[in-house]
């Protein structure tokens, strides 16, 4: 169902509607079978550990391992009201520093909910409220699919600094020129890239894999804030990958100290193995970026 999102003075918030009661809403954050799966669970990470103590002063903690590494997630509830309202605070270490969520769930009239996510955000991570946003979408996602709605796939969140002022980073997603030379996965040949840069213009690109395999990749743009905000759609022309899907990608750029943080978001991957492919492509791709940007 449809989600809004806003970013509030130092707060990022979002709405959802579900089809799902509040009680069965509100279970779903005390469910240590289910919460592994969606609750900061990422495409290719596998659940490790959950440990749940729904109970104020109690807490939290999910690890999940994401390659070589072991992310963790503690937290402690500071409200509970059921089937309304929770508020915890959460951080990557049981000592270290933590921020505040609150989830309001509320009847939609019509045998189903609508929640609200509030997250106090750190002054450290103003910068990354896009990142926030989206990470927060992409788990609400997750908790449809555990209240036993299909949702509307997987989120991907990938954070990447270039050696290169923001603008240069800009035309390098921007003009087709800069596109033929990274716009594809590692082993990989950029066959062709066309950018028609205005609201509802078109991109469209053309690889060749080390095997001979040719793919062909496009989209339209949606929302164009040069040099800071890219957003579009994407999707699949040939071949066997998910032709019929169309993604949507929001590229974030802030520049600090001469460089270049970037914020990608790709939503509506159809499955965790789509999400963990398309993060495996772009990640090289990623690399291709990086050795232009600072050639």
């Amino acid at each position: 169902m449809p989600l809004a999102a806003e970013t509030l003075s130092g707060a990022v918030a979002l709405s959802r509607r579900f089809a799902a009661p509040p009680e069965r809403v509100f279970d779903a954050w005390f469910d240590p079978d289910a919460v592994g799966a969606w609750l900061f669970a990422t495409p290719d990470g596998v659940s490790k550990h959950v440990e749940i103590d729904g109970r104020v002063g109690g807490g939290f903690a999910i690890h999940e391992q994401r390659g070589e590494t072991l992310a963790t997630h503690f937290g402690v509830y500071r409200e509970i009201v059921r089937p309304s309202r929770i508020i915890f605070s959460f951080g990557a270490d049981r000592q270290g520093s933590s921020t505040a969520v609150a989830v309001d769930i509320l009847p939609d009239g019509g045998g189903g909910s609508l929640l609200t996510l509030t997250h106090e955000l750190d002054p450290e991570w103003a910068a990354l409220d896009a990142s926030v946003r989206a990470g927060w979408a992409g788990i609400l996602e997750g908790l449809a699919g555990a209240t036993g709605e299909p949702g509307n796939g997987h989120t991907l969140i990938l954070h990447r600094t270039f050696d290169a002022p923001r603008i240069l980073v800009w035309k390098a997603w921007t003009e087709a020129e800069h596109l033929m030379r990274w716009i594809c996965p590692a082993g990989f040949r950029v066959l062709f890239a066309e950018a028609d840069l205005r609201i509802g213009g078109k991109w469209r690109s053309g690889m060749r894999s080390p095997a001979g395999d040719e793919y062909i990749h496009a989209g339209e743009y949606l929302e164009i804030d040069r040099p800071a905000r890219l957003v579009f759609t994407h999707k699949w022309e040939s071949n066997d990958l998910e032709p019929r899907v169309t993604t949507e990608i929001t590229v974030t750029l802030n520049e600090r100290d001469g460089k270049t943080d970037m914020i990608f978001v790709q939503s509506a991957l159809r499955t965790r193995e789509s999400a963990a492919s398309h993060k495996h492509g772009w990640t090289g791709a990623f690399d291709n970026l990086a050795r232009l940007a600072s050639a």
